[in-house]
């Protein structure tokens, strides 16, 4: 029997944790190893139970077993503080978390935000990427070099998409069955190409909550920003995805 309501899952995306706020445009999705602490505490005091990615598209489009709560904890990008600072908060729950690698960068820094004004900061190398899969952590694709997708024509996209994806098959012994597209850049063909590339699933940037009736190649997040804190936080959860 089909579900009468359709599924629901907050996907929350994050960049970084605890690194410091250097420029404005380093604000948006980097938030303080404090409050990214009180902000999954809560969660779990809410009676939300942390997954992977993958666990959600299973979930949300094949029937697989849910917790009653889900909430999906997402990293775009790789940065080394997301070990740091975000890996032991999770730990402390035995929460795992989904992590989005542009696979040639591991191990060095951002170089695609060198004429931004966002500092350039260590990613991670693919030991400690290794460890955070043993840790039960999704190691999920993100392409080779962090392209704006739409911007390539299709092969070279794909590529991208795929390379990403044999890459962290051949460093992790495991191919991922998840995606993130870089700077969310997609257009009408990206997500067929994804789904080429063998992905059974990817999220965008755009805001709103992951549910059964989404097209699981074009999933939203709930974005964080440094200046939520708790309060701002739990705005975003509740309120934000069901205003017009």
């Amino acid at each position: 029997m089909p579900r009468r309501t359709p599924l629901q899952i907050p996907v929350i995306m994050h960049h970084k944790v605890g690194e410091p706020v250097r420029t404005k445009a380093d604000r948006f999705l980097n938030v303080s190893e404090r409050d990214f602490a009180r902000q999954v505490r809560a969660l779990e005091r809410l009676g939300y139970r942390g997954i992977t990615l993958a666990q959600a598209v299973e979930g949300l489009f094949a029937a697989s077993p849910l917790p009653r709560k889900p909430v999906c904890i997402t990293f775009d990008d790789g940065y080394a503080c997301v070990a740091q600072h975000a890996a032991p908060v999770l730990a402390a729950l035995g929460w795992p978390a989904t992590v989005f690698v542009p696979t040639a960068h591991a191990g060095r820094e951002n170089a695609w935000d060198r004429d931004t004004g966002k500092p350039l900061l260590p990613l991670l190398d693919w030991k400690r990427l290794r460890e955070l899969a043993e840790a039960g952590w999704e190691i999920a694709g993100h392409t080779r070099t962090h392209p704006h997708l739409d911007r390539l024509d299709d092969p070279r996209a794909l590529e991208e998409i795929a390379g990403g994806r044999a890459d962290i098959a051949a460093h992790l012994g495991v191919a991922p069955s998840t995606f993130c597209y870089p700077f969310g850049g997609l257009n009408e063909r990206t997500p067929r190409l994804v789904r080429q590339a063998g992905f059974a699933g990817a999220c965008t940037t755009r805001s709103g909550l992951a549910s059964s009736a989404c097209d699981p190649f074009l999933l939203p997040r709930i974005k964080v920003a440094h200046r939520d804190r708790l309060l701002g936080f739990l705005y975003r959860l509740w309120i934000r995805p069901r205003l017009p």
